[in-house]
């Protein structure tokens, strides 16, 4: 499974890039500070950084980056778009043609303990056991440690669920982190047009968001009365990388920590792969910001982002980086003590929805501001990244806490929505509306704002935040990678301490 970019026109013709996984690729003139991946430098027609492809195999994803000279797709001018075999990209003198071979290499590998037949991708890691087995040997694993049953009773009525709670095992491994309902009480919760919707032994009670990976809902699990959230992933159309990803996800079981949100089981449902975790209850960082004041107080802020950093550095112990963080991925649980502590989500998705062929940093339209908490390098380079742009996204987090701004002078979503709801009449939605804020103030795309600008140091947003909090912020979002917090360890102690 691979992409070909292949020149048809102009003075690079005949030049050809192969990508087998996730990478970025830019197109432009270059320079000393712009640095690209085809150059075209004598093509009065092309900026220094003009578009930017997003490679994920078999996915290709095109972006202006705010350039003068519109790109065209296929004829017609394209700010952004999902690319297709055969598409044709012209810039300027040049043109690129798309291929896509999204056939996957396979290999069979035997069940270990039944000694069945398992078809997996060529360069994905051999699992010990089939589907069949797998399940059998987590079942025995679970008897061995099963305990006397938890008493459990719904979380509404109080209605004794102790023996459905405790028929799969996993009562007391989910203790604080699942919540129980009775069916009746459940049914009183159900809202919304997808409610009631079934998904192997899960049913839909509401639907909870919708993102650059799928949907997720809240869902009730009928046999054990759990209430959690399950990610519906949408966009993996191959069904061997469906196939992997289900097989992958389920690792991430051992993966527990305090500050991460539970993974609790996967499956695949309709060639829709589907992943069930904690559902936590209060929300993410963003929804926690005061809509008066617009940021979160000093104490509050680095409480979390303390919270966060513990859990990330976990993470990153297990050598994966997370690659999407932002306000919206760390989410608000109860602590157990009368308060909320911070927790990872998304750790193990992302990494695996990119090896199995997805995309995380376009979407297309959506989440724009995304890009503003990304790492110059992971830009440049979205498979090679490493633990410092982690770190460099989990600064951004911080500084937007403190400030309700992004480190650079770009519109956030409380910025898009005001401008929206003064101009009703003209603008018919967010989109309109941050492309009419970047016309009237002349503002870059992000991608060319991260790779170009510095970032603004917090005290000139805001002048009251203690000197020693600014400096370990603005050290956490240094643009040279070897300037930055090498560890999450390092960052969660040097702000503990400023604080």
């Amino acid at each position: 499974m691979k992409v070909v970019l292949e020149v048809i026109k102009g003075l690079e013709v005949g030049r050809t890039f192969e990508f087998t996984t996730p990478e970025t690729f830019i197109v432009g003139r270059g320079g000393q500070d712009r640095p690209v991946h085809l150059k075209l430098l004598h093509d009065p027609y092309v900026s220094r950084q003009h578009f930017m492809l997003e490679v994920s195999p078999p996915c290709i994803f095109f972006k202006d980056l705010g350039s003068t000279n519109t790109p065209c797709v296929n004829g017609l001018f394209k700010v952004e778009e999902e690319l297709h075999d055969g598409d044709v990209i012209e810039v300027g003198y040049t043109q690129l043609k798309v291929h896509i071979h999204d056939e996957v290499e396979m290999r069979t590998v035997h069940c270990r303990k039944c000694g069945e037949s398992i078809s997996i991708t060529a360069d994905e890691t051999p699992p010990e056991y089939c589907s069949r087995c797998q399940r059998e040997v987590e079942e025995s694993a679970r008897k061995a440690r099963r305990q006397k049953p938890r008493t459990i009773v719904c979380q509404k009525c109080g209605k004794d669920l102790t023996r459905r709670a405790n028929s799969d095992g996993r009562a007391q491994e989910l203790h604080g982190i699942v919540k129980y309902y009775c069916e009746k009480c459940v049914k009183s919760m159900k809202e919304g047009e997808d409610a009631g919707r079934k998904f192997d032994g899960y049913e839909v009670i509401r639907n909870l968001g919708e993102g650059g990976m799928g949907k997720v809902y809240q869902v009730y699990h009928k046999p054990t009365a759990r209430v959690a959230a399950m990610k519906q992933v949408l966009k993996l159309s191959v069904k061997q990388l469906i196939q992997r990803f289900e097989r992958e996800t389920r690792y991430m079981k051992e993966l527990v920590h305090t500050n991460t949100i539970r993974f609790i089981d996967s499956g695949v449902y309709k060639d829709r792969p589907y992943l069930v975790i904690e559902l936590a209850s209060h929300g993410n960082l963003d929804d926690r910001i005061d809509p008066t004041k617009g940021f979160l107080s000093p104490q509050e802020a680095v409480l979390y982002i303390a919270d966060a950093l513990d859990g990330l550095e976990f993470i990153h112990q297990k050598k994966i980086v997370h690659r999407d963080l932002k306000p919206e991925n760390i989410l608000l649980q109860e602590n157990g003590d009368g308060g909320l502590m911070a927790k990872i989500a998304d750790f193990g998705l992302a990494k695996k929805y990119t090896e199995a062929g997805g995309s995380l940093m376009t979407r297309l339209g959506k989440g724009i501001g995304t890009i503003l908490y990304m790492s110059p390098e992971q830009i440049r380079d979205t498979a090679s990244v490493r633990e410092p742009a982690d770190i460099y996204s989990m600064g951004v987090t911080l500084y937007y806490l403190l400030t309700g701004k992004y480190p650079y002078n770009f519109p956030t979503s409380r910025d898009i929505q005001r401008f929206l709801n003064e101009r009703r009449q003209d603008i018919r939605n967010a989109e309109e509306a941050l492309a009419q804020l970047m016309r009237i103030q002349r503002i870059k795309s992000p991608e060319l704002i991260v790779l170009t600008e510095e970032p603004i140091p917090i005290r000139e947003r805001k002048s009251d935040i203690p000197v020693a909090l600014a400096n370990v912020v603005d050290k956490a979002i240094r643009k040279d990678i070897s300037s930055r917090y090498q560890t999450a360890a390092e960052f969660r102690q040097e702000l503990q301490e400023a604080l």
